[in-house]
């Protein structure tokens, strides 16, 4: 009983938190009318200490440009900062000094929950909910209820488009209850590969502006990466294998999510639009890859330690 109250009264002290930049709760309800394709993110002079270390300074002078629409990727070694930039992406913590534009808008003067609301995110080790891989997915969709069969069906059907997406429909459609298939505890009825994809599913399910990827296929064998790999490709360009909706001229404003990927194996982000390449907590260099590969320094490096490219005088 005592943990018990100790325990709740933690949780209410959580509760009752408020963060410095932190919009008016009449903001919660969100733009009206804003944009629906990809988002620019900016980072001006970032510079981030966690607060069990101050001193100790993760980030140092970050400063990026990410258009609407682009397929950016973050590399570099172990405790480099990477990481980091996804948990400041998705407001886990705010910088300590500089400023993250989104938009143009600085982060920490949008709400957190309508900030959020246009972000998703892919883990590494994504977690599954004991349940159907229907109501797994469905978390994505938010607070919205189905309390009709017209709303059930139009539910059913965003996931449908958003396992497309995600290069699993073709696994639910093998499965004799489909999406009513349990997952088990942890989804631990379903391999990794098909976790991953049912964990990208709920992210798109979001419609996200910004879609995160944290080393999203680093625990996958070989097949497994390949097929996931293929989904990433198609949600990093917006569109599933089979959700095209139209040419509406406007692909990067339309229909286009900006995507961050953050990578150790480098032949997943090979295709990115721009490599930022992160060293001791600083962008050493940025690029296409075969422009870093041009360049010969420290992408160059890493990809021969990977053998993605020949050895060099070869």
């Amino acid at each position: 009983m005592t943990k018990a109250q100790a325990a709740a009264n933690y949780i209410f002290g959580l509760r009752a938190q408020v963060p410095p930049y932190m919009a008016d709760e009449g903001d919660r309800g969100g733009e009206k009318g804003r944009a629906t394709g990809g988002v620019a993110v900016e980072c001006k002079n970032l510079e981030f200490a966690y607060p069990q270390r101050p001193d100790t300074k993760v980030l140092r002078d970050v400063s990026t440009h990410i258009q609407p629409g682009q397929f950016v990727a973050f590399v570099g070694a172990s405790g480099c900062g990477k990481t980091t930039m996804i948990n400041l992406l998705e407001r886990f913590y705010d910088p300590t000094s500089g400023s993250m534009l989104y938009d143009g808008v600085d982060s920490r003067s949008i709400h957190l929950e309508r900030y959020r609301s246009t972000i998703a995110l892919v883990q590494q080790e994504p977690f599954l909910y004991q349940g159907s891989i229907r109501e797994n997915i469905a978390l994505g969709i938010g607070n919205r209820s189905a309390s009709t069969t017209a709303e059930q069906s139009v539910a059913d059907e965003e996931i449908l488009q958003a396992c497309r997406q995600a290069n699993i429909d073709g696994f639910l459609a093998s499965l004799p209850e489909g999406l009513a298939t349990s997952c088990g505890r942890q989804g631990l009825q379903l391999s990794g590969g098909q976790r991953q994809r049912i964990a990208i599913a709920r992210a798109l399910v979001r419609k996200p502006r910004l879609l995160l990827l944290d080393e999203a296929t680093s625990s996958l064998d070989t097949e497994s990466e390949r097929v996931v790999q293929a989904a990433l490709d198609a949600a990093a360009k917006g569109e599933g294998r089979h959700g095209g909706d139209g040419d509406d001229g406007d692909d990067v404003g339309g229909r286009l999510r900006t995507t961050v990927a953050v990578a150790h194996r480098l032949s997943t982000i090979k295709a990115a639009d721009v490599i930022f390449v992160f060293a001791r907590g600083k962008i050493v260099e940025s690029g296409s890859h075969e422009a870093l590969l041009e360049r010969r320094g420290v992408y160059y490096d890493m990809c021969l330690g990977q053998s993605l490219d020949r050895a060099p005088g070869s």
